[in-house]
């Protein structure tokens, strides 16, 4: 994977092309964003938590998917629907791009049960990240 940088060079406005061990100081840090099933978020957690990580942010979210949505009883018991939507959970995670794979597997492990279905996971680039307190910027910021 590649990043580009800009030259600071008012006389040149070029981008060049760099690898991540081209010792240019880049951080390379990754998003990853993992749908799962509500259910299995405390699993999730404590998979998490093993791995070591400065923290995450989840939140509820709803979707609809492949799963099937569970039949709910409504009122006395007399009628029964099936909501619009499942109850998932979204774990938002930034780590540095050599944790990717440990972190992935670790959602896995602890959400899969080999069901079609069950969620998905993201991974994407994150240009910069900067710590509001500390004003740092980078993988300092985790």
């Amino acid at each position: 994977m590649y990043k580009f940088l800009r030259i600071a060079n008012p006389m040149q406005n070029a981008l060049i092309k760099a690898p991540p061990s081209s010792g240019l100081g880049l951080d390379i840090l990754k998003k990853i964003e993992a749908i799962v099933p509500a259910a299995r978020l405390e699993s999730a957690f404590a998979a998490l938590g093993e791995l070591g990580l400065g923290g995450f942010t989840y939140y509820e979210s709803r979707g609809r998917g492949q799963i099937p949505r569970p039949e709910i009883h409504s009122g006395r018991g007399t009628s029964t629907y099936r909501p619009e939507f499942n109850v998932n959970a979204t774990i938002v995670i930034v780590t540095k791009d050599s944790m990717v794979d440990k972190v992935i597997s670790a959602i896995l492990d602890s959400t899969s049960s080999g069901l079609a279905g069950e969620g998905k996971i993201f991974a994407s680039d994150v240009d910069d990240v900067i710590d509001i307190g500390s004003k740092q910027r980078g993988e300092g910021a985790l």
